[in-house]
């Protein structure tokens, strides 16, 4: 028998915590458990934990479980509108207490209903939570009762993820830049998700977590955030590449499998040729193997460029550790992003493992989403100029169309032209002096000179010259110049804006150093 897949990190929490509720009821009667319910996404969780414990649904509500609410002079009217919604709608029969006197409130509803246990929506990161545990007593000069807090271990992450998933209704003021709610006079949008035209993007798309309570008036960071805090590289520790000027890239190609042979890498060549054809230089390539330490020291050492590409270790497996070593090279924890979190939790359904959401671990506070059209999983932007694309080639250039168009928005240039020369002569120092004055006389113009010996070539070709220049009066001033220079009769034919020298010289340019 074919053992079943092990559940998601997030369904072994949810199934934890109806566990808690289920003991909690063995423990005390429904009578004597009470629902603190206050409207917030915490307790709106809670409701639906309770509801599965219990086998309740809209007609039955909770099942005898009392509930109770306190309210305050400045509650928000979107809040108090949805707790009545939900209050009527799964019959909870709601008792409205005025805060005022929250200690006296409370004691005062112990002593009439008889309730024993109160179930919370405390979670550890709160303010409040302090030395807490799923079951513990009231403080000391508290009335006397049992905290429930059945999703203590829950993150902010967590609780979004929830929701979303199983499609609960939630206070409408979360959909518009609201992480964390108190009164009207304490709270505000959260400031980290408003976008550019002011308005704010939904609770559920913040990044860092540790910003949960940001839009309140009260709110400290709890630990402060790195000094790179926009995702921006931190100074490579040795080895910098050089400074070019234009608009340049790098690549850092992961995976063991090319550096041990096992796997062809066609990335590298698709990638250059597509920079290229854009007008970015690429300046470097790193072959890398799957190693976080390997990975966060190749990448920071590109801080200098306009555009840093990945490719490989972004999978479901122990040896896909791409985004730790970038989140490393970025000084950022590794943390599963809620974006993609969601994503895969909508593509996979009841399905999702934890291998499953590996795939959601990206830079905390400094990752990007981008939607792929046709492909149900995203293109990840980390920092302000990473770009993180899988290893498997067709998938790759899927998602490299996205970066293509990003890049050609934001960074207009010209594409790099070129012109070869197919020699007869195989004897590279025939024509050295040649390519060396090109050169000499052409290089503050932008126009690069290389020579490349083949083999095999149907039209009998033995050297490639070729020049490369953005601009074409410079690249046809230099080309006119190296047929001047150029052995009489060594030229077989001329190309121009040749993409691949494999593909139109049919065969793999050797390397000169090979004898």
């Amino acid at each position: 028998m074919t053992p079943s897949p092990p559940a998601s990190l997030l369904q072994q929490k949810v199934d934890k915590a109806v566990a808690l509720l289920r003991r909690t009821l063995a423990l005390y009667s429904p009578e004597q458990v009470a629902f603190s319910f206050n409207g917030g996404k915490d307790s709106t969780v809670l409701l639906q934990l309770l509801l599965t414990a219990v086998g309740g649904n809209k007609e039955t509500g909770l099942k005898g479980i009392k509930s109770f609410i306190f309210t305050r002079k400045d509650d928000f009217p979107e809040l108090l509108q949805f707790v009545a919604e939900t209050n009527a709608q799964y019959s909870l029969g709601l008792e409205f207490m005025d805060s005022a006197d929250f200690k006296a409130g409370l004691e005062s509803y112990l002593s009439k209903t008889g309730v024993k246990a109160i179930v919370l929506g405390t979670r550890k990161d709160d303010p409040n939570a302090g030395d807490q545990q799923v079951f513990c007593p009231s403080s000391d000069g508290w009335p006397p009762f049992m905290r429930v807090n059945p999703i203590f271990d829950w993150t902010y992450h967590d609780v979004w993820t929830y929701l979303r998933s199983i499609e609960a209704p939630y206070c409408s003021l979360y959909d518009h830049g609201y992480t964390s709610l108190g009164g009207m006079n304490n709270t505000s949008p959260n400031r980290s998700l408003m976008r550019g035209d002011g308005s704010f993007s939904p609770a559920y798309l913040l990044g860092e977590a540790a910003l949960e309570r940001a839009g309140r008036a009260s709110f400290q960071l709890p630990r402060p955030l790195p000094p790179n805090n926009m995702g921006r590289l931190a100074a490579p520790t040795s080895h910098p590449i050089k400074e070019h000027e234009g608009f340049t890239a790098a690549l850092v190609i992961v995976g063991d499998e090319l550096l041990s042979g096992k796997v062809s890498d066609t990335n590298t060549t698709f990638l250059c040729q597509e920079l290229r054809s854009i007008g970015c230089e690429v300046v470097r390539v790193a072959i890398v193997q799957d190693n976080v330490e390997a990975i966060a020291e190749e990448v920071r050492r590109h801080s200098q460029v306009d555009v840093l590409i990945t490719s490989g270790g972004v999978g479901p497996t122990l040896d896909d550790v791409t985004m730790e070593g970038i989140s490393s090279a970025l000084g950022r924890p590794a943390e599963q992003d809620p974006i993609l979190q969601g994503r895969l939790c909508a593509v996979f359904g009841p399905d999702i493992t934890p291998n499953h959401l590996k795939m959601a671990v990206a830079p905390s506070g400094c990752t990007t989403v981008i939607d792929v059209p046709g492909n149900k999983f995203p293109l990840v932007k980390a920092g302000e100029n990473i770009y993180v694309l899988p290893g498997v080639p067709h998938l790759l250039r899927q998602k490299w169309q996205v970066v293509k168009d990003l890049l050609l928005k934001a960074r207009p240039a010209e594409p790099f032209l070129n012109k070869i020369f197919r020699l007869s002569l195989y004897d590279e120092t025939k024509i050295a002096n040649a390519l060396n004055q090109v050169h000499k006389e052409n290089s503050s113009s932008g126009v690069n000179v290389g020579s490349y010996p083949v083999s095999d070539q149907t039209d009998g070709a033995k050297i490639l010259v070729s020049l490369d220049c953005k601009k074409q009066d410079a690249l046809e001033g230099a080309s006119a110049r190296m047929r001047e220079l150029l052995p009489p009769g060594s030229i077989i034919s001329e190309q121009q804006d040749v993409r691949s020298l494999d593909m139109r010289a049919r065969h793999l340019v050797e390397k000169k150093n090979s004898h």
